[in-house]
């Protein structure tokens, strides 16, 4: 039997992708290796819109994240911490390891966060040097303006912004240098469409002045060990790399970087939302304008989600479930990867099947979602 696997990462890497792990391993410290490199950092600043340098660890999301903990935190900086969910709780707790006093601020489960909350979170806390965000919230499938966010700071109020986009980078728009942010983690294995592995960190011109000034509480992680030899003639990775993965990665990104991409992501997530609703099952994101283009996330009023789960991967298909407080709760799927009309009937007739005796309240499921895959 087919496996379809829905998660929300890792997520399907095409057969391309895959076949480029296969090929030689080369030495990291040649310029067979650096030229990758520049090609990878090439189109890594064209998906984010930047000159910038992107520092790629053999990490997960996870590890990225506390690269920024560990650069930009400690015992003398006071940190907002914004949360919608499950991520946004675990990097205000990495950043707890550090010592950092920490000003919390949260949104409810399903709820997004508005440029207002933040705005008069750093007006009520003006000595707070850092504010985390994170802009796609993969627990409930939030995906939060961090664009309209930043803007509502007046610049001379603003902290030192570190964004989680771990579950966003490669799947919608993300454009840190023009949106004022000044440290971004991301990881391989969402919207990058690479298998786990890799994670990575951008930084502003005041990200790095803020770097060379501090002093990292990590070895591994630090920053400016990382921009040493990234400034080198022939860029590589002060340790290890997983060249494999950089194959992937390259690949992925020709992948990513066609016309049209973000709006088929968006395409995707409205039309699978549509034939979910169809079916009777009510969405976590309430508010279309914070549904994320990478993952949806849906409950059954009167069904029972953990048989829904479980018949979906009787047939194959394999989405992720709720964590913490929403454990059990709901089913989410992601479409991150090239989903299109015969991805979205796979995941909409199977959901059909594994409704069971919960199906007589089905609408017309498959023309919500054609006609919301054929227009606004």
């Amino acid at each position: 039997m087919n496996r379809y696997l829905m998660t929300p990462g890792p997520v399907p890497v095409s057969t391309e992708v895959s076949r480029s792990q296969a090929k030689p391993l080369i030495g990291h410290r040649g310029g067979e290796f650096s030229s990758m490199f520049l090609s990878i950092e090439d189109k890594l600043a064209r998906l984010l819109k930047s000159g910038g340098r992107t520092v790629l660890f053999p990490a997960s999301g996870t590890g990225a994240l506390e690269a920024l903990a560990a650069n930009f935190t400690g015992p003398d900086v006071k940190v907002l911490s914004v949360s919608c969910g499950v991520f946004g709780d675990r990097f205000r707790e990495i950043t707890a390891l550090y010592g950092a006093d920490i000003v919390n601020v949260d949104a409810a489960l399903g709820e997004g966060v508005t440029p207002e909350m933040v705005a008069e979170a750093v007006e009520r806390n003006p000595d707070c040097g850092v504010l985390f965000l994170t802009q796609n919230e993969t627990s409930t499938g939030v995906l939060n303006p961090i664009d309209r966010i930043i803007a509502a700071i007046p610049k001379e109020k603003r902290p030192l912004i570190l964004v989680d986009g771990v579950s966003s980078v490669g799947a919608m728009p993300c454009f840190p240098e023009e949106w004022g942010i000044d440290g971004l983690a991301t990881a391989s294995q969402k919207g990058l469409l690479t298998p786990p592995g890799l994670g990575l960190v951008w930084l502003s011109e005041r990200g790095w002045k803020t770097v060379k000034e501090r002093k990292c509480q990590s070895y591994y992680f630090d920053l400016e060990r990382q921009r040493k030899v990234l400034d080198k003639d022939a860029p590589e990775n002060p340790y290890t790399p997983p060249v494999s993965l950089y194959y992937a990665l390259d690949e992925a990104l020709d992948e990513i970087l066609i016309d049209g991409w973000f709006d088929l992501r968006r395409r995707a997530a409205r039309s699978l939302a549509a034939g979910i609703e169809s079916l009777g099952f009510s969405l976590l994101v309430k508010d279309k304008n914070f549904r994320s283009p990478g993952v949806t996330a849906f409950s059954l009023p009167s069904g029972d989600i953990p048989a829904v789960s479980k018949a979906l991967k009787a047939f194959g298909v394999e989405p992720a479930g709720g964590q913490a407080d929403l454990k059990g709760k709901i089913i989410r799927m992601s479409h991150y990867h090239d989903v299109r009309w015969p991805e979205i009937s796979l995941a909409l007739g199977s959901l059909y099947a594994a409704l069971g005796s919960n199906r007589a309240g089905c609408g017309d499921f498959m023309k919500e979602a054609f006609e919301a895959w054929e227009g606004e």
